[in-house]
């Protein structure tokens, strides 16, 4: 049995959540990828999220998965 890292499952899900078109199925996954997140990389998210903070959130994720 394959172990798909960490890493590579976060990888996916900020694909999908990219053209997922229903917002609240986009911030259902941006909270699943913040939790995968370790604790130093962990998003604040605010209360009020609107399309182009989930866009900015995934790219700084991405961002900081490629740096590790």
């Amino acid at each position: 049995m394959e172990m798909i890292s960490t890493k590579s499952i976060i990888s996916k899900l900020i694909e999908s959540c990219r053209y997922e078109q229903d917002i609240d199925k986009k911030i259902e996954t941006l909270y699943r990828i913040n939790s995968m997140l370790p604790e130093s990389q962990k998003l604040k998210i605010p209360s009020l999220l609107t399309d182009d903070y989930v866009e900015t959130a995934l790219y700084n994720i991405e961002q900081a998965q490629i740096i590790i």
